[in-house]
């Protein structure tokens, strides 16, 4: 057994709260330390194959046994690192509840071992791409006999409860509330749901029996009154559980039949229909072809795609290699890019966020949650169609626009620049944005970059910029 000395860790800075295990990293990997008087129980895990099946159907991140040791913790293990951290409030409507059913899941499978979830928040779930996965390995505990589960009411107040109230076309509060440590209370539920909502509801679905009873005809009948059954039990009451099985299939169906609206805005119709071919066609323009041959030529292992929108540009990266991260203050938009990545599993973290305001740190010298600007760091950054409406919309000048794009790039930058004749311009310039030219957008990248390219875009005389440190 390899004795790791304690002065070369680095301890990870939101793993300071499980008195079951540690986070660590050491030697560029990172690892967990844990806890005496659970290292019998996590053994007989690995001995008896649990955790290998727990990877293997995809809830646990990848875990492994090492022969190493830390003062105060016989048991290390090593855990496949996650590319990019996310937190719940950057997420989708569509992405929390997936994250909900990975919990259930990974719950169910625990269940059958007589194991149990201590925790059941959204922090200990991560994207990994577009699948979440369950990583806090120190939560699993033995199950109380004849328990249910006590994590139920922490996940009510983090996966059920922001759920029910996107539902009901609150996305933005639900994820307001997630920043909070108690996330959404049973009474802030109430105090936000519309008025006599459950009832409502039930209403609802009550006429609609009636009305299958009275006007539909015969075959038609079964599937109205299902309909109506189903809209009843998305929000009524859990029924009395006999059994933790019982009570996770309640829950599990429950998010299942979760519909998240629609959201039309408006960039939602940006790429209406079928997004273009991801290989060379007639259809490509002179901005595809130069971003492309850019993407080829360089190979970055990692590209941040800001204002991604439907994200065309970011699946294009992910097909040539690169682990994306895209962000856009659309939901509607983040989420359609979840669904494209999500069948083909493309390595793509798509994420709410607005260039402006990104995720800040919270905690301790803000480190608990560290900020976007740290987690979200890669080799490239793509910011296309995007400087004109952080200037005339948002009022940011090139430093600002600049420095906002600089700081997420660790090597390039490729950012377009639409002049001031351009169509989509034209009609919000006056003499006050003087300064908006391309020499000056020039100037400004050179503070922080060290060459600066000029390469085709569509239409002209539009520019990508190709930025190196």
């Amino acid at each position: 057994m390899t004795k790791i000395p304690t002065a070369e860790i680095v301890s990870h800075p939101s793993s300071f709260a499980d008195p079951n295990g540690r986070l660590f990293w050491w030697q560029g990997q990172l690892y967990r330390a844990l806890a005496d008087v659970r290292a019998p129980l996590y053994r007989r895990l690995f001995a008896e194959g649990t955790v290998t099946k727990l990877v293997d159907k995809g809830l646990l991140v990848d875990t492994e046994l090492t022969s190493l040791a830390l003062d105060g913790s016989p048991l290390i293990i090593r855990h496949r690192e996650i590319p990019f951290v996310s937190y719940p409030f950057e997420w989708s409507a569509t992405m929390l509840r997936d994250a909900a059913l990975a919990v259930i899941d990974m719950e169910t499978e625990l269940a059958q071992h007589g194991l149990t979830l201590q925790d059941a928040h959204p922090w200990n779930v991560l994207f990994d791409g577009p699948k979440p996965l369950n990583v806090d390995f120190g939560s699993i505990v033995p199950a109380a006999d004849n328990a249910l589960w006590p994590a139920y009411d922490e996940y009510c107040r983090f996966f059920l409860h922001p759920l029910h109230l996107m539902v009901q076309g609150h996305g933005r509060i639900a994820r307001w509330l997630l920043h909070d440590q108690h996330g959404v209370l049973h009474s802030d539920l109430a105090a936000l749901a519309r008025p006599s909502f459950h009832l409502l509801v039930g209403r609802v679905a009550t006429r609609l029996s009636a009305l299958a009873r009275r006007y539909v005809p015969d075959p038609l009948r079964p599937w109205l009154s299902k309909g109506a059954m189903l809209l009843k039990s998305t929000l009524a009451p859990l029924a009395p559980p006999r059994s933790r099985r019982e009570l996770l299939n309640q829950i599990k169906g429950r998010v299942e039949r979760l519909v998240i609206p629609p959201q039309r805005t408006e960039w939602s119709n940006y790429y209406e229909g079928s997004l273009l071919p991801f290989s060379h066609s007639d259809d490509w323009t002179a901005k595809h072809t130069s971003v492309d041959r850019v993407l080829s030529d360089l190979r970055p292992s990692s590209l941040l795609d800001v204002g991604s929108n439907r994200g065309w540009y970011a699946q294009l990266a992910a097909l040539r290699g690169s682990r994306v991260v895209a962000f856009d203050a659309d939901e509607a938009c983040v989420t359609q890019l979840y669904l494209d990545s999500k069948e083909p599993n493309l390595p793509i973290l798509p994420l709410i966020m607005d260039f402006k305001n990104p995720s800040p740190g919270y905690g301790v010298c803000n480190q608990w949650l560290a900020p976007a600007t740290e987690r979200l760091r890669c080799d490239m950054v793509l910011g296309l169609a995007l400087v004109h409406h952080l200037a005339f919309k948002q009022q940011l000048n090139f430093e600002q626009i600049v420095d906002g794009l600089a700081i997420f790039s660790k090597r390039w930058l490729v950012v377009e620049f639409i002049p001031p004749d351009d169509i989509y311009v034209r009609e919000w310039w006056s003499e006050r944005y003087s300064w908006y030219t391309l020499a000056n957008f020039i100037v400004a990248l050179r503070r922080r970059f060290t060459n600066v390219q000029v390469i085709p875009s569509h239409p002209a005389p539009r520019v990508l910029l190709l930025c190196e440190r």
